[in-house]
């Protein structure tokens, strides 16, 4: 264990603290997982909202437009069920065992990364259409969507699964059975990882910001040179993909992560404790 473990664990295990310490750190314990649950019942209600209309409307399962935004909204789904799992079980067990953890991390990260990369297939898929409309049926097919989802889904375990791979090459088969605090850095047992971890998340949102890019200019140029009638659904096209952008901005908040981490460092353990809880909100 490290020091800020070793820490956090003597604040839970003192005896010289008041007997209202231990009182306080569960009501802040439940306060927190009643929070957590919360938000997690109210995003899931939207969320299977429509999941439910794409399910009851055979009409959208043909469209590849609508395949991949409904993709987007289970990736989400799946994002925030495995989030929400993790934030409960660090209340009330902060210490989680290896495996369990590197399990948990590498769903979380592999939904991460497949935000941004859901969005680049959005948007390349609005350009078909606005950019090529003659050539949409033939390339936005369902059997090539699914293919291309397919390939973001490996994509997106990149990161998570080649860090695990570091790991057993720098640790012993002892360590797998300890248990370590379970936060985003816990993959990081060598000091390249970071680096290596940096060069990734340039990569994809460079490649993502160049799809974002490159399909906004080609719509916005194609909806110049209209006519009248194909002006209004070019213009909605480069509206949607502005907005993808939008969300591509937010996405990346994810990864300012570190730096909050930076800032933090030299707080006490239960501060750090705190600041995590509210960053995965």
């Amino acid at each position: 264990m490290n020091s800020t473990e070793d820490a956090f664990l003597a604040t839970l295990t003192k005896k010289e603290f008041p007997s209202a310490a231990p009182l306080s750190l569960k009501i802040k314990s439940i306060i927190k997982i009643s929070t957590v649950a919360f938000l997690y019942i109210v995003t899931m209600h939207i969320n299977g909202l429509l999941i439910f209309t794409f399910l009851k409307q055979p009409l959208f399962h043909g469209n590849s437009r609508y395949v991949l935004y409904i993709h987007m909204v289970f990736n989400d789904v799946f994002g925030l069920s495995v989030s929400f799992i993790m934030q409960i079980y660090f209340q009330v067990m902060p210490y989680t065992p290896v495996p369990v953890c590197y399990f948990l991390l590498i769903l979380s990260v592999s939904s991460t990364f497949n935000t941004p990369l859901n969005l680049g297939l959005m948007a390349l898929e609005r350009y078909v259409a606005i950019c090529q409309p003659l050539r949409h049926a033939e390339l936005c097919t369902i059997p090539r969507t699914s293919c291309a989802l397919a390939v973001t889904w490996v994509i997106s375990l990149l990161p998570a699964v080649s860090d695990l791979i570091i790991v057993f090459f720098v640790e012993s088969l002892s360590f797998f059975n300890t248990r370590i605090i379970c936060k985003g850095d816990s993959f990081s047992r060598a000091p390249f990882q970071s680096i290596k971890r940096h060069c990734m998340n340039i990569i994809y949102f460079s490649l993502v910001w160049l799809i974002i890019i490159f399909t906004y200019t080609g719509i916005f140029i194609a909806a110049r040179s209209a006519s009248i009638s194909d002006k209004s659904s070019a213009k909605k096209a480069y509206n949607t993909v502005l907005l993808h952008a939008v969300q591509l901005m937010l996405s990346m908040l994810t990864f300012l992560a570190p730096l909050t981490e930076i800032f933090f460092v030299e707080f006490p353990v239960e501060y750090q404790m705190d600041a995590q809880y509210i960053r995965n909100l």
